[in-house]
């Protein structure tokens, strides 16, 4: 029904401009002299609709109806954890943005999700600054680094907490060298994959992880903001595809820590942080109360909604990057995360539909599972023919086997990982 809706309301905007455009051109003066084999076609720019200025990439972020942060005069500016500080501070200023993806939600249209195509009509905006990129326009040096540079520089960059201040020496290369050609995709591949996605597990208290996670959380707008204006100025490029793959796996940062806040009860959980610092624990208490509500009003109240909600941007990110990729670069790993979010969510036939589609390369990094997945296609369809392999229960057992198999993998990675700078999956 809402989709109806929405296609009629399209139909109905699309055919008043059209009016309103033939109404400008019969008017206008310059009708008279416009050659009569003169094309009358109208090219504009697709506007999208405004996201936030503090925030970008973010839908407008509503007006506070009460003050329910705590300011800087009123608390500690950090709260010390072992050898990290936590920014409290900056927590409390990012309280209403620190999960964004449930509210106020990711204004996808700033992305460049849709693959560029002429219109005929359409709006623009007259006082837009930002040009987006045309293909092929990229005037900027290709980034020259070895292979063993490029790995110092995402050692360098890796960090435990504080990502966004860590992440800026790639950040400065990211505005300053060429999307497309030299080794800035490659540095922004080794990045995500070694240093985005670290696994967290409780102490003996569970304060420490919780405000770990915050923490991380408050950084999440600063990339989010830096994947937006890099993809809408350099679109289809195979940069833009490897800053929107690292926006995927901050969605699944950020709903591993959303979990954490929902799962720790102030009042019986975190008694570490009231006796260590008061307004702290006042101020988690708050923005615990404020996403609860916030989930109970969008109608997310079980633990399979809340997934399934991340899941829904995450396939909207990942199918862009399918369309958009620069000659297929990267779409083999978006199709299998495609294929393996339905198989999570029990859409076997539409799960199976985008893998029997993949073609991964060298460059992909789900190449190993994606191989295992297409081989126990095969062997279900020499069995039982390609329109009965859902309904295989052998097949449904391999893949469950793969997907866990893949997991563990990358739960291993993590743990070597950690182990070189010093760390355990309990430390910060």
């Amino acid at each position: 029904m809402r989709a109806r809706y929405l296609s009629a309301f399209a139909s109905s905007l699309t055919l008043h401009l059209l009016a309103a455009a033939l109404i400008v051109v019969l008017a206008s003066p310059w009708r008279a002299t416009m050659p009569s084999g003169a094309s009358r076609t109208v090219t504009a720019v697709i506007v999208a609709p405004p996201d936030d200025s503090r925030f970008p990439g973010l839908n407008p972020v509503p007006p506070a109806r009460d003050d329910w942060t705590i300011s800087r005069e009123e608390q500690a500016s950090s709260l010390g954890i072992g050898p990290f500080d936590v920014d409290v501070s900056t927590i409390s200023e990012r309280a209403r943005v620190l999960f964004p993806f449930v509210t106020p939600g990711l204004s996808l249209d700033h992305f460049a999700l849709a693959p560029p195509r002429e219109v005929r009509m359409t709006l623009e905006n007259p006082f837009g600054t930002t040009a987006a990129r045309t293909p092929g326009s990229d005037a900027t040096p290709p980034l020259m680094m070895a292979d063993a540079a490029v790995q110092a520089l995402v050692d360098r960059t890796w960090s435990r907490h504080g990502r966004w201040a860590a992440f800026k020496p790639i950040h400065q290369l990211a505005v300053t060298h060429s999307a497309d050609s030299g080794r800035l995709p490659d540095l922004l591949r080794d990045y995500a994959d070694q240093n985005s996605l670290q696994p967290y597990a409780d102490t003996s208290i569970r304060d420490p992880r919780l405000w770990a996670q915050l923490g991380l959380a408050a950084d999440h707008v600063s990339f989010i903001a830096f994947i937006r204006r890099y993809a809408s100025q350099h679109p289809s490029t195979r940069a833009t595809t490897e800053l929107l793959l690292l926006l995927d796996r901050i969605a699944e940062a950020s709903r591993d820590a959303l979990g954490v806040l929902l799962d720790n009860d102030p009042a019986q959980d975190l008694g570490w942080t009231r006796a260590a610092n008061t307004k702290a624990y006042q101020l988690v208490a708050r923005i615990r109360w404020y996403y609860k509500s916030e989930l109970d009003r969008l109608g997310l109240v079980s633990e399979a909604a809340i997934d399934a909600h991340y899941d829904t941007v995450r396939l909207a990110i990942l199918n862009g990057i399918v369309r958009t990729s620069p000659n297929g670069y990267r779409a083999g790993d978006a199709r299998f995360l495609i294929g393996a979010i339905h198989w999570r969510h029990h859409r076997a036939d539409e799960a199976l539909k985008w893998w029997r589609d993949v073609a991964l390369t060298q460059q992909d990094d789900h190449i190993l599972a994606g191989a295992e997945i297409a081989s126990a296609l095969r062997v279900a369809a020499a069995r039982q023919g390609r329109d009965a392999a859902t309904n295989d229960p052998p097949l449904r057992r391999e893949i469950d086997r793969i997907l866990k198999n893949h997991q563990g993998r990358w739960v291993s990675f993590s743990y070597d990982r950690l182990r070189r700078f010093g760390y355990r999956f309990d430390t910060f």
